[in-house]
């Protein structure tokens, strides 16, 4: 029998744990500004195109920056119009290095004549436009190492060519031409992209056509003694020794210099040759020390959806309405993966996919979603995606219609633009319904550079991975990408859910595979910190007007910085040693040897042990 006084004391306990929660709720609701969008500001104050070099786009030479200085001189050799002399005029931009490009050697040798200066850290080549039956071109390729000129080589001649040159061979590192092989997968050794050591094999034949993507026929060379291999080919039915096995990326050594080799077209991609010419710079020196974004997104695509469309297929699949889906099913389970990620979270609204129907979105789901996501400090941004025939600038209108009735002052500051063809983009843009959107997301475009300006006043961030599939080559890119510029934006289109057109485009399997891949596949970059699509546009636009100059004095690095705003960040990757200290900023360390720096003061000084 409970006694007066404990009945009490029980009752007011009671009523305060009840006050507690209601109390809890209230400051909630009015805690959450869920009706403003704090980085929704007059795009035309931040730091512009014009004012960055190289604008993002790689084109602009950099002659000269904040200081007075020599800047490293990179020299492309090959076809103008070639993916390669894009990446690589790209990473000298974002690099802050100085490039010339020739389209052949002589013509390389003409310019060197008059301009004594022009005296290269590293020269890449294009293999597919060297005359490989000349002696003399093998010899000025051997000359320019001896003299202590690193050389990348982007593909290799046919292997009948290298196979009748001794001089090629010597040049290239290779002992022996054997046939040519198919492999079962590659191996990305440990230490040169960051992430870890990685196979690239299929374990069955359902994942080989989900995710193998990568080059796995190509000559099979023995290297000669002395060079080091990054990427090989793997077998599934020999047991070859590391050192046996088909090489794919290696490096040579000549004199001074080193000699890099890609065995295929991976410097032909825009985010796997930025990760590669970064990996060849860090093994080639002591140290090397870079600047990154340092910038983590997860972008859930066409999400959330607010009409009540394709209820019959929705019913046959879920058992549930459109809106019961987006809500009961897929927002517990997207909160799941970005809580067990060290990401931010960005989700690309789409108020009605076909605009053709007679649903309308509701304004009660929209407000639920926009407390939800600004709790979970996630960005609301605008999708561009329609599966209807009405014309972009109509469907953005009644996107705006309805935003405007439901929360009247709110601003969209980023855009899904994937599949907007560039002139319909560029007019969107320009106009007043999107006059507050500062960053744009696409698709991966292996042709196009990694982040940039779309416009004079708006950036665009592609997506390196569909978090989804997450095929073997997009996680190479992952890695890559990573390595270059401490970036990722890896998406799920919650579209396809919405509007299924196979059997296996459902909910439950898209955000499966997407929670696992997050967890597995960026495990090795929690040391970057996560940010929503808007926080990463600020810190490109800093990262492309940034200058530095930086020397190194026994122990100490000396890192100057100008820029428009602080902090901004940089790679340091050590050949031997470890940060004792630092001033003028802070670090942590990424893995062996690769350390994030955190500039935060003009002059940094960083002590090694």
């Amino acid at each position: 029998m409970v006694s007066h006084r404990n009945y009490l004391a029980m009752t007011a306990v009671m009523i305060v744990v009840l006050f507690l929660f209601q109390f809890t709720n209230i400051a909630l609701e009015s805690w959450n500004d869920y009706e403003s969008n704090s980085y929704a500001v007059d795009r035309e104050f931040l730091p512009a195109k014009s004012g960055a070099y190289g604008g993002g786009n790689g084109e602009k030479v950099i002659e000269e920056g904040v200081w007075d200085v020599t800047r490293d001189v990179v020299v492309y050799i090959g076809g103008m119009d070639e993916p390669v002399r894009k990446v690589t005029s790209v990473w000298s931009a974002y690099t802050k290095k100085q490039i010339k490009s020739y389209k052949t050697l002589e013509e390389y040798e003409d310019f060197k004549e008059e301009d004594r200066t022009d005296f290269p850290q590293i020269m890449v080549v294009n293999s597919g436009d060297i005359n490989w039956n000349e002696i003399e071109t093998i010899q000025q390729l051997q000359d320019y190492a001896k003299s202590g000129i690193d050389l990348v080589f982007s593909g290799l001649p046919d292997a009948s060519v290298i196979n009748d040159s001794s001089r090629l061979k010597s040049l290239l590192g290779i002992r022996d031409v054997k046939e040519e092989t198919t492999v079962a997968g590659l191996r990305l050794y440990e230490g040169f992209l960051l992430g870890g050591e990685i196979v690239y094999q299929a374990k069955d034949e359902e994942e080989f056509q989900l995710r193998q993507d990568m080059e796995l026929q190509f000559p099979w060379y023995t290297l000669a003694a002395g060079t080091k291999t990054y990427m090989s080919g793997v077998y599934a039915d020999r047991d070859l020794e590391e050192e046996e096995c088909p090489p794919v990326i290696w490096r040579n050594r000549i004199g001074r210099a080193y000699v890099y080799v890609v065995n295929g077209t991976y410097m032909e991609d825009a985010a796997a040759g930025l990760g590669l010419l970064s990996a060849m710079w860090a093994q080639s020196e002591d140290y090397v020390i870079y600047p990154v974004i340092n910038a983590q997104n997860m972008v859930i695509a066409n999400y959330p959806g607010l009409s009540e469309e394709n209820n019959e297929e929705m019913m046959r699949r879920y058992g549930r309405t459109m809106l019961e889906m987006m809500r009961y099913n897929a927002w517990p389970a997207i909160v799941a993966a970005y809580q067990k990620s060290t990401m931010g979270l960005s989700c690309m609204l789409a108020p009605q996919y076909d605009y053709d129907d007679n649903y309308y979105p509701d304004q009660s789901e929209f407000l639920y979603y926009m407390k939800r996501l600004s709790e979970q400090r996630a960005e609301v941004g605008l999708s561009g995606e329609s599966i209807s025939e009405t014309p972009l600038t109509d469907k953005l209108k009644e996107d705006a219609r309805f935003i405007a009735g439901t929360i009247p002052d709110y601003q969209f500051a980023s855009f899904y633009g994937n599949n907007i063809p560039e002139d319909e983009l560029s007019e969107i843009l320009s106009g007043d319904t999107l006059k507050a959107v500062r960053t744009v997301i696409t698709n991966y475009d292996e042709n196009r550079e990694v982040i940039g300006y779309q416009s004079e006043h708006v950036t665009r961030q592609s997506v390196i991975s569909d978090g989804v599939r997450h095929t073997f080559f997009e996680d190479f890119r992952v890695k890559a990408v990573e390595t270059a510029l401490a970036y990722t934006n890896v998406s799920a289109d919650m579209g396809q859910a919405a509007d299924p057109e196979r059997e296996k485009d459902t909910f439950q399997k898209i955000i499966s595979d997407f929670e696992w891949n997050i967890q597995h596949y960026w495990d090795g970059f929690q040391s970057f910190e996560g940010t929503t699509v808007s926080e990463s546009d600020e810190r490109i636009r800093n990262f492309l007007a940034m200058d530095y100059t930086e020397s190194r004095e026994n122990d100490s690095i000396r890192l100057q910085v100008a820029g428009p705003d602080m902090p901004v960040w940089f790679l340091l990757r050590l050949g031997e040693g470890s940060i004792k200290d630092v001033t003028g900023g802070s670090w942590k360390e990424v893995e062996a040897q690769v350390y994030l720096i955190q500039a935060e003061e003009p002059e940094m000084i960083i002590r090694i042990k």
